[in-house]
């Protein structure tokens, strides 16, 4: 799934202050034909309908005025952002270029990640990282500062996630529904059609996804990659367990943010003690709370929330 949903413009003053706080020059932004989305999107050229064939480069000293270096043919690139900018044509003209717009900086940021920790900041070729530290110029990471002015939500984006998971809530409990009426009638039903009747579902809702949900029973539910096709889909029967894990935004608006949902049903009346001691035993691991990426898989319900979406007194 894409990590970066909206268009940003870089605040300079708040970035400039943030690099002052933490003691770096300089945030050196760089891309080469969209290999950095990052840079792209928070400097608007990926949305600016201009070609970016070439490298270039955006400098955001921690004071003073910003500073690019273009290639000639595409000089136009930088524009509409502050700073002057200056061409290049040639390795030659790009090293004196380069040298020129790092003058001064000592430490700088970029989309770096030490040893690839973070793929989604690690966007600079190893080449790149080189040609700057070659200058004696220090190249730090610049998540923390990713983090801070482009990952962030604002209230829109945070609305449009909420209004997405709601959405899905409904399409989980419509498929799940769907499964306990077929099972208590007796009727066949395969995994890939109840992933057709979510996709249908998703469609009421208004929402749109790179993939249409999984619906995985028993072992297919330990594959992480499963995702059943017309091909390659086994039949839910009664006394089985079933994960449905799906994802997707509210269409119609390029800024909207994704939710994404993952729970376990069970198509009979009582849990066996073999998958109740497999959750009881989740607590003896290391990170029980916690799923291998870092997110929450756990979480605490009160009785009295239990109460409440089940409509029950007891």
């Amino acid at each position: 799934m894409a990590c970066y949903t909206r268009l940003m413009t870089l605040p300079i003053p708040a970035v400039q202050q943030a690099l002052k706080n933490d003691g770096i020059d300089g945030w050196l932004l760089y891309d080469f034909h969209g290999s950095n989305p990052i840079a792209a999107r928070m400097l608007g050229t990926s949305s600016s309908g201009k070609m970016t064939t070439r490298r270039w480069f955006y400098l955001v000293p921690s004071s003073g005025e910003p500073r690019g270096l273009v290639h000639a043919i595409e000089r136009h690139t930088l524009d509409a952002l502050p700073g002057r900018t200056t061409a290049y044509a040639g390795r030659q003209q790009l090293e004196a270029g380069l040298t020129q717009l790092l003058g001064g900086m000592k430490r700088v940021a970029m989309e770096y990640s030490p040893e690839c920790a973070i793929p989604y900041i690690s966007r600079i070729d190893a080449g790149t990282i080189e040609s700057v530290r070659k200058r004696g110029i220090d190249v730090l990471s610049s998540g923390d500062l990713v983090q801070r002015f482009e990952a962030a939500w604002d209230e829109q984006a945070l609305a449009t996630h909420r209004e997405a998971s709601a959405a899905l809530y409904r399409v989980k409990d419509r498929a799940f529904e769907a499964i306990a009426q077929r099972c208590r009638n007796d009727i066949p039903t395969t995994e890939f059609d109840i992933q057709g009747l979510m996709a249908g579902w998703f469609q009421d809702e208004g929402l749109v996804s790179d993939s249409a949900p999984v619906v995985a029973a028993q072992e297919n539910a330990g594959n992480p990659h499963y995702l059943p096709t017309a091909s390659r889909s086994r039949r839910i029967g009664r006394d089985e367990l079933v994960l449905l894990d799906l994802w997707a935004k509210k269409a119609g608006n390029p800024a909207a943010v994704y939710a994404d949902i993952t729970w376990v049903g069970f198509t009979g009346h009582a849990v066996p003690e073999e998958m109740e001691r497999l959750v009881t035993d989740l607590g003896l691991t290391e990170t029980p709370y916690f799923c291998p990426h870092g997110r929450p898989i756990v979480s605490r319900v009160s009785m009295h929330d239990i109460r409440r979406e089940l409509k029950r007194t007891w």
